[in-house]
C-alpha cells in the first residue's frame, strides 16, 4: 500500500471535515495537513471542537463530509480498529483508564498478533520507555492518581507501534511543573521513533515546548496557523494568549522568548515486514520524567504561604505531615477529575449562527443570529423567539457582553431554551446585553452601544438592552431576558415593550449565567401581553436543577387576558412617584393609566409603603457583595447549593482575572464597593440586607391586603442620551444606575412585577409597573390585558 505517491504524502490529510454530534454539527469545513516526523499542535477554547476532531480522525464519530488520509491512504469508510492496524494510535480526552483492569491488562488490551511481536516484548518495550510503571503493572487503573492514568495511558498507545499518535488535552489537570517533562517525552519519542503526533491542548507553554506548528481552532474550523519562527515573536505569542483559546501555567510572561522544538527528523524508513507507514521500533530507551499526577499539589513553601494566608504559623515539621495527610484527598480530586461530567444532552439540530453584518444590526442589538428549530408541534409552534446573550444556547457563542468571555460556547442548553424548542418555537438568535449584565443603560456592552429603537444614539435599557431593542422596534415579537436589578422592565419601559419579570423562582435560572441567585429572574420581554403571557406559561415551573426555586405555584395565565379588571383593587404607590431625577409630566402618564384602570371598573386608590424608599438600598449589598462573592470571585457558580453547575463556564470565566482591565466601568465600581465590604465587614452588611428583604416583603405583602396590585412609574425618567465615547467614568455609571429606584426593590422582595407601555413623552415610551403578590402574575396580566386593549398606547 505503501506507493512511491504516498512515500511523498502528508502523514495526515484532511480535507474539508463536517462532523458532530447527533444532529448538530461541530467541525465545519475543517482542513489542516500534518507532514512525517511533525509534533503539530491544535490550540482552542472549550466548546471549539477539539475532542470532535480527535474523535472523528480516529474513527470514534461518523464524518458527515470531507476526506481524511493517513499516509495516502483513505480513512473515510475504515473503522477505529482498521486505522489502528494502519498504525494510528489515539489517547483520549480523561485518559480512558478502564478502572477495574490492572495496569498490565491495561496494556495488553493494546496488543494483537498482527504486530509481529509477541506481547511480552510489546510490554517489555513500553516498560522501557516508562520504567515508572513497572511497579504499578498490578494495580487497578482506578487506584493509580491521574497522572499515573496519563501515563499508562501514552504507554498503551505505543503498545501498537504507531507512526502517529493523537492526543487529546494531555496535560489537562496536570501539574505545570510536570507539563514541561512531559513535552520532552514527545519531543524525545518523535526523534527516537520517528512518531509524527498531533495533539489538541488549551496549554500554551506546553505546546511552545513540543510543537513545530500551532494551529488555531474557532468554532469547529482551523482559522490561524503559526510556525515555528512566527512561534519566537512576542506578537504571535501574545496574539496567541488573546485569542482566549491558551493558557499559560508559567509564571514569567508568555511573551519571553522561547527556543522552537528541535527540528524533526527526516521520514524513517520502511521496514519490509511492517504495516503501512509504521516507523520501525528501535532499542534506544529515551530518559521519561514521569507524571504521578493529575491535580497539581503544593510544595512545602507554596502550602507555608497558604496556611500564612488562613492566619496561621506551622512549622516545617508539620507542614510536612499535613503534606502527607492531604494526599488521600488529592486522590479523591484526581477521581473526580477524571469522571466525564453530567450535562443535559441536546436534542435539537442547530448551527452556530453568523454575527450579522452592520447593515442587518442596525441598533447593535444582535449578537448571535441563528435558526433552531424546536418541536413539530405545541404553543410555540410558528413563533420565533430570541435570548438575551447570559442564556446559554449549546453549540452557539455566548459572550454576556463581556470581551473577556467571547469566543465561548456553552455545552448544554439552559432549560428556558430547551422549554422554547420542546413548545415548537424557533429560537432565531442571542441578543446583545450589558457587560456580565451590569448596567441598566445599553452602552456597556464590549461590541458598543445597542441603541434606542425610538430615538437612534438613545440608550434601549438594560441589561437586556438587545432584547428591549429588538422588541421595541418590531423585529420580533418574543425575547427572554434576565432580571436582577430591573434588566427586564427597564428595556422594556425604555424601548417601549412588555416585560415581566416573574416571582422569584416561577421560571428557572438554569443554564442562565447568575449574578447572585437570591435575586436571579427570568421572563418574558414581548411585543404584547398576549404573547407574554403565552411565552411565561412555557417557561414557568420547576425543573428539579434550580436551587431558586421552592414550589412554585402555576396558572394557565392566558385565561387572564380576557377577564377585564371589574372590582380588581388597585393601588398608586405614593412613594413610587417624585424619584429623583423625574421627568416632568412622566407621572402623570402613569397616573393616566391608572386612571384608565378605574374606568374599565378597576377599584383604584392610592396607598402608602414608606419602606419602599429604602427598597434600592436594601438591594445595594445583597446585589454588590453577592456578584463578587459568586458571579466573580466565585466563577459565576459560586458554591453551597445543588443543582447544575455549568464547569465549562467556570474554566472559561476565571480567565477574567488575566484581562480584569477590560472590565466595564458599571462592573468595576460593584466589584470595588462590593470586595471592600466582604474584606472589612465580613458579609455582615449583606446578611443584615438579606434580613431585611424579608421585612420589606412583609411589608408589601401588608399593603396586597389592602389591594390586588400596586402601580406606579418603572422608570423615573425616559431614555436619556448614550455616553458618548471617552466620556467620564462618573457619566457612564450615572447612566447604568439612575433609574432603579423603583424596579430593584421587587427583585431583593422577589414579588411579581410587569412593565408595559402607557404613553410617549418626547417621542419616548413611557412605562407603567404594575407589582402583585407572590405567585399572582395572572391578577398582573388582567389588568395588563385591559389597559393595553383601552387604547393604542402610541397614541397617548
Amino acid at each position: 500500500m505503501n506507493t512511491a505517491a504516498q512515500k511523498t504524502a502528508p502523514a495526515l490529510q484532511v480535507d474539508g471535515i463536517e462532523a458532530g454530534y447527533g444532529a448538530m454539527p461541530v467541525l465545519r469545513g475543517l482542513t489542516l495537513n500534518v507532514q512525517h516526523g511533525e509534533i503539530v499542535g491544535v490550540l482552542g477554547a472549550n466548546g471549539m471542537g477539539k475532542s470532535t476532531l480527535m474523535k472523528t480522525l480516529a474513527g470514534v464519530l461518523p464524518l458527515h463530509a470531507g476526506a481524511i488520509r493517513a499516509d495516502g491512504v483513505l480513512l473515510n469508510p475504515l473503522p477505529t480498529h482498521a486505522r489502528a492496524r494502519l498504525g494510528l494510535s489515539y489517547v483520549q480526552q480523561g485518559r480512558g483508564i478502564l478502572g477495574g483492569l490492572s495496569a498490565r491488562e491495561n496494556l495488553r488490551m493494546a496488543w494483537s498478533p498482527g504486530l509481529r511481536e509477541s506481547e511480552d516484548a510489546a510490554l517489555e518495550r513500553v516498560l522501557g520507555l516508562f520504567p515508572r510503571l513497572q511497579r504499578l503493572l498490578e494495580r487497578k487503573g482506578a487506584a493509580l492518581s491521574g497522572g499515573e492514568q496519563q501515563l499508562l495511558a501514552l504507554a498503551r498507545a505505543l503498545v501498537s507501534q504507531p507512526w502517529l499518535l493523537l492526543l487529546d488535552e494531555p496535560t489537562e489537570g496536570i501539574q505545570p511543573n510536570v507539563i514541561s517533562e512531559m513535552a520532552q517525552t514527545l519531543v524525545q519519542l518523535r526523534a527516537q521513533q520517528g512518531l509524527t503526533i498531533l495533539l489538541t491542548e488549551q496549554n500554551l507553554d506546553f505546546v511552545l515546548d513540543c510543537a513545530d506548528r500551532i494551529l488555531m481552532l474557532e468554532k469547529g474550523a482551523i482559522v490561524k496557523s503559526f510556525g515555528a519562527a512566527e512561534l519566537k515573536s512576542s506578537p504571535a505569542l501574545d496574539g496567541l494568549m488573546g485569542w482566549g483559546a491558551a493558557r499559560s501555567t508559567r509564571t514569567p510572561n508568555i511573551s519571553a522568548p522561547i527556543a522552537a522544538p528541535p527540528a524533526p527528523p527526516a521520514p524513517p524508513a520502511q521496514a519490509p515486514s511492517q504495516a503501512p507507514g509504521r516507523a520501525p521500533t528501535t532499542a534506544t530507551t529515551p530518559v521519561h520524567k514521569e507524571n504521578t499526577m493529575a491535580l497539581r499539589r503544593p510544595n512545602m513553601e507554596q502550602l507555608r504561604a497558604l496556611t500564612r494566608s488562613l492566619h496561621m504559623n506551622l512549622s516545617d515539621a508539620e507542614l510536612a505531615q499535613y503534606l502527607e495527610q492531604m494526599e488521600a484527598s488529592f486522590q479523591a480530586y484526581d477521581r473526580v477529575d477524571a469522571l466525564p461530567d453530567f450535562v443535559p444532552e441536546v436534542k435539537y439540530a442547530r448551527t452556530p449562527g453568523h454575527r450579522p453584518s452592520a447593515d442587518e444590526n442596525k441598533l447593535n442589538a444582535w449578537y448571535v443570529k441563528t435558526d433552531i428549530r424546536g418541536a413539530e408541534t405545541g404553543p410555540l409552534k410558528g413563533r420565533q423567539v430570541v435570548l438575551k446573550d447570559n442564556i446559554a444556547l449549546a453549540g452557539v457563542p455566548m459572550m454576556n457582553g463581556a470581551s473577556t468571555l467571547e469566543g465561548y460556547v456553552p455545552a448544554f442548553d439552559a432549560t428556558v431554551a430547551q422549554r422554547v424548542l420542546d413548545a415548537g418555537g424557533t429560537i432565531i438568535g442571542k441578543a446583545h446585553c450589558e457587560y456580565f449584565c451590569l448596567s441598566g443603560g445599553s452602552h456597556t456592552n464590549a461590541t458598543g452601544p445597542v441603541h434606542n429603537p425610538w430615538r437612534m444614539g438613545t440608550i434601549a435599557g438594560g441589561s437586556s438592552s438587545g432584547c428591549g431593542a429588538l422588541v421595541g422596534s418590531g423585529e420580533i415579537s418574543l425575547a427572554i431576558g434576565g432580571d436582577q436589578g430591573g434588566s427586564i422592565r427597564i428595556p422594556s419601559a425604555f424601548s417601549g415593550c412588555c416585560g415581566m419579570k416573574p416571582t422569584h423562582g416561577l421560571v428557572p435560572y438554569t443554564g442562565a449565567m447568575p449574578i447572585e441567585s437570591t435575586i436571579d429572574h427570568l421572563g418574558p420581554i414581548t411585543g404584547s401581553v398576549a404573547d407574554n403571557a403565552l411565552l411565561l406559561e412555557v417557561l414557568a415551573g420547576e425543573d428539579g436543577l434550580d436551587p431558586r426555586q421552592y414550589s412554585p405555584k402555576l396558572s394557565k395565565y392566558t385565561d387572564a387576558l380576557s377577564m377585564g379588571v371589574e372590582g380588581l383593587r388597585i393601588g398608586i404607590l405614593r412613594e413610587g412617584f417624585g424619584m429623583p431625577g423625574e421627568t416632568p409630566g412622566l407621572g402623570a402618564k402613569v397616573r393616566a393609566a391608572a386612571d384608565q384602570l378605574a374606568r374599565l371598573g378597576a377599584r383604584v386608590r392610592e396607598v402608602s409603603v414608606p419602606m419602599h424608599m429604602d427598597g434600592a438600598a436594601i438591594w445595594t449589598p445583597i446585589a454588590l457583595e453577592g456578584l463578587q462573592a459568586q458571579m466573580m470571585n466565585g466563577n459565576g457558580m459560586g458554591f453551597n447549593w445543588r443543582g447544575l453547575y455549568d464547569v465549562s463556564l467556570m474554566d472559561r470565566h476565571a480567565a477574567w482575572r488575566t484581562r480584569a482591565d477590560e472590565l466595564s466601568p458599571s462592573l468595576k465600581v460593584s466589584m470595588f464597593v462590593g470586595e471592600w465590604f466582604i474584606r472589612n465587614h465580613g458579609g455582615r452588611f449583606n446578611a443584615k440586607a438579606q434580613n431585611l428583604s424579608r421585612q420589606l416583603r412583609a411589608t408589601y405583602d401588608r399593603s396586597f391586603d389592602e389591594v390586588d396590585l400596586l402601580l406606579m412609574p418603572t422608570l423615573p425618567m425616559i431614555a436619556r442620551q448614550i455616553p458618548t465615547p471617552g466620556a467620564p467614568i462618573a457619566e457612564i455609571i450615572a447612566r447604568a444606575f439612575e433609574m432603579l429606584a423603583n424596579t430593584a426593590s421587587f427583585d431583593a422582595t422577589g414579588h411579581p412585577a410587569m412593565s408595559l407601555p402607557c404613553g410617549l413623552l418626547d417621542g419616548l415610551p413611557v412605562g407603567v409597573q404594575l407589582v402583585g403578590k407572590h405567585w399572582d402574575e395572572f391578577t398582573i396580566y388582567r389588568a395588563a390585558a385591559s389597559l393595553e386593549r383601552a387604547a393604542d398606547w402610541r397614541t397617548l
